[in-house]
This record gives structure tokens, sequence and C-alpha cells, in this order.
């Protein structure tokens, strides 16, 4: 990677799904394991009830359970998907560009016109999703590129490599 021209420049326009997707690696957890805790300790109070027995104190276990459970799936797939959506259509985040560009010992992001530096060691996490790859800076700034905009394969494998160590 030279110093003078970036190795892998970026520029892209985030769509709704992209944003979703990238949200989605933010908030849910970096790894499928953390995803899935709230929903296994419900589980598991469900099936303590049970143990315990449908005529006495179980019940309650078992309505607990289904109750947090019930929760977490609307607030998951219903609540906040919708209320994400309002947010990107009222501030119109996809109509403002944003762009990337690595050197040999340092990153550059532009977005709303400004152009923020910060070094490799700077990132405090790299997660790939479905549509997207999330950077989570040390200030806990998050940094969502799509794939598509990275349609070299090279260049793919640059931006991996940069940020996975």
């Amino acid at each position: 990677m030279s110093e003078l021209k970036p190795a892998v420049s970026v520029r892209y326009h985030l769509n709704l799904e992209e944003s979703q997707d990238g949200f989605t690696l933010a908030t849910f957890g970096k790894k499928l394991f953390t995803r899935f805790i709230t929903p296994v300790i419900s589980l598991a109070i469900i099936i303590w009830g049970f143990y315990l027995g449908l005529d006495g104190v179980g019940r309650y276990y078992v309505g607990l359970g289904v109750f947090f459970l019930i929760l977490q799936i609307i607030m998951r797939y219903w609540f906040l998907p919708m209320m994400f959506k309002r947010q990107f259509v009222k501030y119109q985040f996809g109509k403002s560009e944003q762009g990337i560009d690595l050197y040999q010992d340092r990153f550059e992001i532009y977005a709303t016109g400004r152009k923020q530096q910060f070094t490799y060691s700077d990132v405090a996490h790299f997660a790939v999703g479905k549509l997207t790859y999330m950077i989570e800076l040390k200030n806990r700034t998050v940094v969502i590129v799509p794939k598509r905009a990275l349609a070299d394969t090279s260049d793919k494998t640059k931006f991996e490599n940069a940020f996975k160590s």
C-alpha cells in the first residue's frame, strides 16, 4: 500500500437493506453465539417451568419464559426494524455519499462532507455480514461498508486483510 495513493478507495451510498444489515451487526452482537443468549435463557426458563410442573409454580415460569420470548421476537423482528426504517427515511441517510480509503498505516473515512483519519490500531471490532462489512472503532464509531462497493476481488481481499489483523 502506497502513502500517496490509497490501495483501496471506495465511495458509496447505503441503501436501506445494507444499513439494516450493518445495524444488525452492530447491535445484536458480533458473533452468532451472542445473538441467541437471551432467547436461550427464555427457553431455559420455560423448560425449568415444565420441570417444576404445570400444576404448581412451574406454570408461572412457563408464562414468564413465553412472555420474554415473545417480547424478544417482537423487538428484534418488528419494532427495531420499523424504527430503523423510520429514522433512515426521516434523516435521509441513503442520500449522503460515504467512503473509505485504505493506506499502509492508516485509513480515512469520508462522511457528510468530512474526512477523518484513523490508524488500524483504532479498530475495536470488524465483522462481515450478508451485505456489509461493519467496522467498530475504539471511540464507538461504527462504519458500515457495503460489499457491492468492493467489486474487485483483490480489493475485497485487501479490505478484509487490513481490518482482520
